[in-house]
């Protein structure tokens, strides 16, 4: 599949996403208690944990079939790889769901349980994503959303519920329906054969895999260290608040996803130099103009949820962090993989968490304000930024690009200081066009 359907396909995916998140990031947080909400968007926060119990495996196979399509695999062995797998998560389930019960920690219990169908259904995402499947991937992107969506409806507008468990639990029935659906859907693509589990592949995919699967971890454990501090340190309802901004800043996700999703089959087979620039110097300008739907979010946020106000200033260092880390995920960790650097891909990750770390302690010493940990990780993703340029010196922009990028994050951070959401947003858009054709006139025609 081209470049351009493939990120077509995902993008339309997304979509769909974006006027459901839209829902839950507005309409959940207007309705339940701040206590409600803080519990949910915990348990959410841990569930993107359970994805490093594959030990790698899942990852070992993404890197396997990086590049190749449905017609040159082997489909026998594709499915005797994917029983292994569910076999080997199955024992981990079970073993987590023990340990929950042993010490009786019911938030525990509950990731357990779903330890199995999201890890299952990550798995088959991935392998749709290695070999360009990707009508297949956003299909099964949706089919999760728009279950979440029912629930979500029924719940806190037919039923009415406060009920943090009773969410949660509705949930876990959902992504045990989710798996039901997409293993239907893959026994099309790969007609059922008789095959039986091999250790072997257990030893060899967690093998290859292992340190990227630690690398995307570190990914994980970066993106949500600074909820972690907000949530032990600072305390619940700020928890909430910071919460909240990051489940709006997971609107930007229907944008970035579509490019970072189908960027690594592309990598695979095209690596020519002057087109990653090209596309590089594009992204530039897709991240300005992705970032600007923070200014109609803070309008519809000041007018419909004012007891969230408190979190207008995270939301805009958040999105610059974001606008930051589009290039690194977009291009950066899809080279790491193209080019088999998983072992220096997750040496960056240990290294990024740890600063992370330093960062959010260093400033929770100064302040103990949910602003200064959204400080510390806009200034880690400036960092990781960097290293990712200084690793493919041969993708570098021009210094004009940098200065561009430089003033656009400044431009960004002030207009989000006018309090004002539409005379913000105005004065981004005629700025930012000012810019680029100043800086980056190539990139913009």
């Amino acid at each position: 599949m081209s470049f351009k359907k493939g990120v077509a396909y995902v993008f339309i995916a997304n979509v769909l996403n974006l006027a459901i998140s839209l829902f839950t990031g507005f309409v959940l947080p207007k309705y339940l208690s701040i206590d409600t909400y803080a519990d949910i968007k915990l348990f959410q926060l841990y569930i993107t944990y359970v994805g490093i119990l594959h030990l790698g495996y899942a990852d070992g196979m993404y890197l396997k079939n990086g590049g190749r399509n449905i017609e040159n695999i082997n489909k026998r062995y594709v499915l005797a790889e994917f029983k292994t797998f569910k076999l080997f998560q199955l024992v981990v389930s079970v073993i987590a769901v023990f340990i929950s019960v042993i010490i009786r920690n019911n938030l525990l219990l509950y990731c357990a349980l779903v330890i199995l169908p999201i890890n299952v259904g990550n798995y088959l995402k991935s392998l749709y994503q290695a070999i360009g499947e990707f009508k297949k991937y956003s299909r099964f992107t949706n089919i999760n959303t728009i279950l979440i969506f029912i629930i979500n409806v029924i719940l806190l507008l037919i039923i009415k519920s406060d009920n943090s468990n009773m969410y949660i639990i509705m949930y876990i029935v959902v992504y045990f329906i989710y798996w039901i659906v997409i293993e239907l859907a893959n026994r099309k693509l790969f007609k059922p054969e008789k095959v039986t589990a091999n250790k072997r592949y257990l030893f060899e995919d967690v093998k290859s895999g292992f340190f990227l699967m630690i690398g995307n971890f570190c990914n994980v454990i970066f993106t949500s260290i600074d909820r972690l501090f907000v949530k032990y340190l600072i305390g619940t309802v700020e928890f909430a608040y910071y919460s909240f901004a990051v489940s709006i800043e997971n609107l930007m996700n229907v944008f970035i996803t579509p490019i970072s999703t189908v960027m690594y089959n592309y990598l695979c087979n095209n690596k020519d130099r002057k087109n990653v620039i090209q596309i590089k110097g594009i992204m530039l300008i897709f991240a300005t103009v992705v970032v600007s739907v923070i200014f109609p979010a803070k309008f519809v946020i000041q007018k419909w949820i004012p007891k969230y106000n408190p979190s207008l200033n995270v939301l805009f260092l958040l999105f610059a962090a974001q606008y930051i880390s589009i290039m690194v995920r977009c291009i950066h960790i899809n080279l790491y993989k193209a080019e088999k650097k998983q072992n220096r891909y997750f040496v960056i990750m240990i290294a990024v968490v740890i600063l992370s770390v330093i960062l959010n302690t260093i400033g929770y010493a100064f302040a103990h304000s949910i602003e200064i940990i959204a400080s510390a990780t806009v200034i880690t993703n400036i960092i990781w930024f960097i290293i990712g340029e200084l690793d493919f010196k041969k993708y570098r922009l021009k210094i004009t690009s940098y200065i561009y990028a430089f003033l656009i994050l400044g431009l960004f951070l002030i207009c989000g200081k006018i309090d004002n959401a539409i005379v913000g947003f105005l004065v981004y858009v005629v700025i930012s066009l000012i810019l680029m054709i100043t800086f980056i006139p190539k990139s913009l025609k």
